[in-house]
This record gives C-alpha cells, structure tokens and sequence, in this order.
C-alpha cells in the first residue's frame, strides 16, 4: 500500500518544528531552504532540547526533532535542516525515552525536556549533551569534520587487501566499515558500556598502537591491526589498558558486523605474536557492547492517504441499465 503525504512540506516543516521544540518567528516567516531566520530567544515554545555554550556572546542552539534554531543567546537565530538526517531519529529515541534533567558543564549548560519515563544517569546525561554539542558543531559549519568528538579509530588490514574499521564517537555512536561490505553499520552503545568509554578517555593520555612496519607485515596472509586513541586525560595508558582498549575495538567491530544481513561470524583475531596454524580461529563470544538495533521507531506526524495498490472495481449499474459503453 502506497503512502503519500497531503499537506505541503512547507507546512509540515513549519508546524512540525513548533510541536517538537523549535519556534516560530513572530511577524517573519520560517524558511523551509534549509536556513532562515528566527525570533530572539524570548520568542517562541521552548526546544526539546537546548544548549548554550561559550563565552558572551554565548551560542544558543534550540534542538526539535526536525531541525536546529541556532545563533547569539540575545538572537537572531537561524534554523537549519540536520546535516545528517538520521539526527532526526536521534532526537525523537532521546526525547521519547529520557526524562527531563539540567546539566552544567564547562562545554555548555543543556536543558533537556524528555518526555520519556527512563531517568537518565550521568553517563546517558552526558551521552544527550555529546550528542547535543556534535549538532550543534554541524549546524555552525562542522567545526572539526568528521573527526570531531571522535574516541577512538581501529583498523585491522592484511596483506590480502582485506580491511576492517571501526570508528566510535563521544555521543556513543559506533560505525563499522569494510572492504566488501556494499554499506556501513551503525549502533549506539549501551549505556553501561559508554560508561567505560568516558573513564577511558577522561584518564588516559592520546596513544596510537600497532601498525608497526616490518617483514611480517609483507608476508603473504599477514594482518596488521591499529588503533588511533585520541583521549584527553593526564596519565599515559598502561599496555594492559592498550590491550583492553584494542579488546573493546575488536568486539565492538564483530558485533556490528554480526548485524550485516547475512552475514558470517566474524572470527577473533589471532594474539600479537602467535604462530600461523592453518586452523580458523575460533568465533569471538558476544560481548554485548551496543544497544539492540532500532530501540525506538520515529512515529510518522504527517497526515497521509492510504491508496490502494490496484483500483478498485467498475461498480455494477442499476438494474435494467446498460453497462457503459467500453471507451475502445
């Protein structure tokens, strides 16, 4: 059965950034290109979610489930499309399952208004504010690119011109890519996980490990693995800290890899240093690292007609009355 939408999108972009947090300019129009502009701050419903960050003038940024209102704390504001559409989805699972809660923090004071019934730890808080900050570096130019809140990057390569890459960013966002694979894979960690995450790159020094070249690294059926660290803390990580991290790294990789349509197990990596043996390694035991997939499906708000996928059939005609002629 086939969907379409019956009021214009400019309507729904409009009246869709009203019910979920945005606001409407008062004597202005919203524009619906992507970027417009907004009433000061003192105008308009109050955002989902909002965050002010920097010194005077600080940035306001205003987060609904259908786009940003962002610029000066004493206006004007602009709102914008997310860059990524799937920010979206993000914003409706936080809004739907947390509760609400305020949080100071030196990279910004959040205000959030869930209406969810989890009441959120400080590990989700600071989950929504990482999230909150990374939407709000998009819709001020991406300051930092893609790299941006990211906590570490780990690759596993070999000879053969396999490749394997993880990627896992502050907001708890895990991203797996390899050569082969027609997409990428995403999931959310588990709380509980995240957890870790934060105590790791809150007390640990930036590293890199492995990758180092040499003649092992050109024999045939070789693997190398690396990992990119990018911590912010003051103490230098131990080599049972390194192997931990790298430990995480694999599984968070086999897991998202698991979930490929499809797909094969993922075998665990061979120890640094052992011998080749021919035999396929055994199957890396589940860790549970991420969030089941799709924890929340986004709701549609539009107003939409249902048609049917075939016409329906020529009534027949009155009693005692011709059939209409055929038109051929």
């Amino acid at each position: 059965m086939r969907l379409m939408p019956l009021l214009p999108l400019s309507f729904l972009l409009v009246s869709g950034l009203i019910a979920c947090g945005g606001e409407a300019p008062a004597g202005k129009a919203t524009a619906v290109d992507g970027k417009g502009p907004a009433a000061p701050a003192s105008l308009g419903a109050p955002a989902g979610i909002e965050l002010r960050r920097g010194r005077e003038p600080r940035e306001l940024v205003r987060i609904g489930t259908r786009g940003v209102v962002i610029g000066p704390a004493e206006g004007p504001l602009a709102w914008q499309f997310f860059a990524d559409p799937r920010r979206s989805d993000d914003a409706w699972y936080f809004l739907s399952t947390y509760a609400p809660f305020e949080r100071k923090s030196p990279e910004g004071e959040l205000v959030f208004r869930g209406h969810g019934r989890v009441k959120p730890g400080p590990v989700e808080q600071r989950m929504i504010l990482e999230w909150a900050r990374r939407v709000a570096s998009d819709a001020a130019g991406g300051r930092g690119g893609a790299a941006y809140g990211l906590v570490f990057g780990w690759h596993r390569g070999g000879s053969s011109g396999s490749c394997e890459d993880v990627t896992l960013s502050l907001t708890g966002e895990a991203v797996a890519t390899a050569c082969g694979w027609d997409r990428e894979i995403r999931g959310r960690l588990d709380p509980a996980q995240l957890g870790r995450v934060y105590r790791w790159f809150d007390g640990l020094q930036p590293f890199q490990a492995g990758g180092e070249q040499g003649e092992d690294s050109l024999r045939p059926g070789s693997v190398e693995t690396r990992l990119i660290f990018a911590g912010r803390g003051a103490r230098p990580a131990t080599e049972a800290e390194h192997a931990e991290i790298q430990s995480f790294a694999t599984g968070l990789f086999t897991e998202l890899a698991s979930r490929r349509r499809g797909a094969a197990p993922q075998p665990a990596p061979a120890a640094p240093g052992a011998p080749q043996t021919g035999v396929p390694p055994a199957v890396a035991p589940a860790q549970h690292l991420l969030l089941p997939a799709n924890p929340a499906v986004k709701p549609r708000d539009e107003i939409l007609l249902q048609l049917p996928e075939k016409p329906p059939p020529v009534p027949k005609p009155p009693s005692g009355q011709a059939p209409p002629a055929d038109p051929q």
